[in-house]
């Protein structure tokens, strides 16, 4: 599919800071998220009114907003999700980046103003994944990071969606949408906005080699924009709603500039470009798994993966303050992190303070020694100090002066020689009329432009006019004092009829009717079948979760071998991809099982695999008992519960030293092994959870890593079970 001549450049916007920042420096779009439902829930982000009026700013500028609702949902969450898309559709931002696919559903059927845009997180990796995802009504599609060029190329000249590449931040190490090594050291998924980043921490492996294993560098694909421009990719996105506005400032106005530059001028203009990069806090960078070379080395095991600017080490830890020499400059308002050698997140706080030689000072720079303050009191003596923001505008007034939101209204306007006709397309049956009695025009007919622009804006209603649809049947004289009148009498009435609740009506309506649904919706029965066990020749049986673009035509025929020499008919669906078996194998009769990481976290998620063609589905294994517990009472699909063996953790395309070893952090160990192209992660000590106390499931025992006698004497994990997750 081709996109557009000139890409969009889309930026983050952790909070009103860093959306003003990206806008004034190029960006044609920004991503943003309210203060749940959010995979960056330690940003700022924005309340329903805050948004508004970042929406409003937007389309005056001729700009779009993008909002992440990006998570998996709870089954305990269904009614609070709808009151935020009641309230997301009748704020109507450009689209919805979405991870769930019950979300996708409530979406598609209670909210359809709103249009679908599926997050990276929703792990679509070939074109047999953007085909469902066509099909389920998404209109464009994040890919996953861990993409080619090369497989990029392929999917782009296929795909009947928009597609929308990463081209600048954070890397992560696992394949999006599948890590739940987070979740599994305490419950913070990452699944859920609440990443702990793990896999930035210090492990050592049974050889007795420490390192961050896990830990990977920054990507950096400007000079890839030239390729991207020819595969017709819709929009390059830049990561980092945790970011302060100085970063999302340079990055956007470095891409701005490569963006508008020339074919002849984009050497010249990316020497410029590079001074900008180079003043931004990151990782040492690279074109991540683009190209195979730098894929090779996205990993570096020796080197703390912080983020920022380098600015020395804590020589001493004082009261309320560190000490340090300075190896780069700081200013009163930059943000520091002090990372230690664990490789954990680390304390940020805002610099309120400096002393050199015992004087107070606005700045300090490389070579002196000098006294930061910080209210933080779990500075490690040696932590590393990294500058991630610099000291800038917050742009309070500024923000304090946009206006407030409203919505825009569409509205469908006729004109004839009797009558002027507005009405509302969001409220059938609802017109504004005014008889008329116009005369022919001798020379310049009133026009269908012109009538639109006079009922465009109109600020002084409580929504924002915009003319969709303008028809005039016949060549009339109009007199401006005549549409003046008109104009006048339309507000009046406009005044009268439509408020705010009544502009509200239509979501709140498709609210009601959603949760009306939900409350009539009956489960499957799963009386009869208590138990099923999984064992070591059920791998084959196994769709891939990653199944790179170039492979999808060598899985059709090892599924076909395993239909006509091992007569297999069941199988397990780990990509969206996999429902197509179906399609392709119709006579076949086959069966398909939902499998992790596919998310079926609560019933909407299970209708709409159901109708994807699902016959049974694995429950979301990082769920507690209780959310496992009402999706079990209410999802129309029959549902086994993963209650013994070893889920994956962890997967990722980068290069990891060993392929098979113990790695361990803290006190947890874990089985890292190649499989296929992925390199995948394990837990060694098995997963348990007791049976029968989720009722209306089938208990399943995976015996495919180990078996259960290998792994009746370890240490269990109950997961998330007996723990609520966050």
């Amino acid at each position: 599919m081709n996109g557009r001549k000139n890409m969009e450049l889309l930026a983050p916007a952790g909070d009103m800071n860093c959306a003003l920042a990206a806008f004034d420096a190029g960006a044609d779009a920004v991503y943003a998220g309210l203060k749940k439902f959010n995979a960056r829930e330690r940003s700022g982000n924005f309340s329903f009114e805050e948004y508004g009026s970042l929406i409003r700013y937007a389309h005056e500028k001729g700009k779009k907003v993008y909002t992440t609702f990006n998570t998996v949902l709870r089954e305990s969450e269904i009614a609070e999700a709808a009151d935020f898309l009641a309230e997301l559709e009748y704020l109507h931002p450009d689209a919805v980046i979405v991870q769930d696919f019950g979300i996708v559903r409530m979406i598609r059927e209670y909210f359809p103003r709103l249009t679908i845009h599926a997050s990276t997180q929703m792990a679509l990796h070939n074109s047999d994944d953007i085909s469902i995802a066509a099909s389920m009504g998404i209109k464009r599609v994040i890919l996953e990071r861990q993409t080619t060029l090369e497989e990029l190329r392929s999917i782009a000249e296929k795909s009947p969606l928009e597609l929308e590449v990463f081209v600048h931040g954070a890397l992560c190490c696992c394949l999006s949408g599948s890590c739940l090594l987070s979740s599994w050291f305490g419950g913070a998924s990452g699944n859920r906005g609440k990443c702990k980043q793990p896999c930035r921490r210090l492990f050592r492996n049974d050889r007795g080699k420490e390192g961050f294993f896990l830990s990977t560098g920054d990507l950096a694909a400007f000079s890839l924009i030239p390729e991207f421009r020819k595969m017709g990719i819709s929009s390059l996105k830049i990561e980092g709603r945790l970011r302060k506005p100085d970063y999302v400032s340079n990055v956007t106005k470095a891409y701005r500039m490569l963006l508008d530059a020339s074919e002849k001028e984009f050497p010249e203009v990316l020497k410029e470009a590079e001074k900008l990069f180079s003043r931004t806090a990151s990782r040492f960078s690279s074109l991540g798994f683009y190209k195979k070379e730098s894929a090779q080395k996205v990993i570096r095991a020796g080197e703390v993966g912080g983020i920022g600017q380098y600015c020395g080490k804590v020589t001493r830890v004082l009261p309320n303050a560190l000490e340090t020499v300075l190896a780069g400059r700081v200013h009163i308002g930059d943000f520091l992190r002090v990372q230690g050698n664990s490789g954990d997140t680390g304390e940020v706080f805002c610099v309120l303070s400096l002393k050199v030689n015992g004087r107070e000072c606005i700045k300090a720079l490389p070579g002196m020694k000098c006294v930061i303050g910080t209210k933080e009191k779990n500075i490690p003596h040696g932590g590393v100090i990294y500058r991630i923001g610099e000291a800038g505008s917050k742009m309070e007034a500024r923000i304090s002066k946009l206006p407030p939101f409203k919505p825009e209204t569409l509205l469908d306007l006729h004109l004839d020689k009797e009558a002027l006709t507005i009405s509302f397309p969001f409220a059938p049956g609802r017109l504004w009329q005014e008889k008329l009695s116009l005369s022919p025009a001798e020379k310049h007919p009133f026009s269908a432009e012109k009538l639109a622009e006079a009922f465009t804006g109109m600020g002084e209603l409580c929504f924002l006019p915009q003319p969709e649809k303008c028809q005039v049947n016949g060549e009339f004289f109009f007199p401006a004092s005549m549409l003046k009148d008109l104009r006048r009498k339309f507000k009046e009435w406009c005044s009268q009829n439509l408020s705010e609740d009544f502009l509200k009506k239509s979501s709140l309506e498709n609210k009601k009717r959603l949760l009306l649904d939900y409350e009539n919706m009956r489960p499957y029965s799963c009386n009869g079948e208590k138990a099923r066990l999984l064992k070591k020749e059920d791998k084959e049986s196994f769709y891939p979760f990653f199944l790179p673009e170039g492979s999808i035509g060598e899985q059709e025929k090892r599924i076909r071998e395993l239909i006509g020499k091992k007569g297999k008919r069941t199988f397990y669906i780990a990509s969206p991809g996999g429902f197509l078996l179906k399609k392709r194998f119709s006579s076949e009769k086959l069966r398909l099982i939902l499998s992790a990481p596919l998310p079926l976290a609560n019933s909407f998620a299970a209708w709409e695999f159901m109708e994807m063609g699902a016959d049974e589905g694995m429950i979301h294994t990082e769920l507690g008992k209780e959310d496992m517990v009402l999706l079990a009472q209410k999802s129309p699909l029959k549902l086994l519960l993963y209650g013994e063996g070893h889920p994956v953790l962890f997967a990722t395309r980068a290069k990891v030293e060993d392929t098979e070893y113990l790695l361990t952090g803290d006190t947890e160990k874990f089985l890292v092994r190649k499989e296929g192209v992925l390199t995948v992660l394990y837990a060694e000590k098995p997963m348990k959870i007791p049976g029968g106390e989720v009722p209306n499931t089938v208990f399943l025992a995976d015996e495919r890593l180990f078996s259960r006698k290998e792994d009746e004497n370890k240490m269990v994990s109950h997961f998330n079970f007996f723990r609520s997750l966050s």
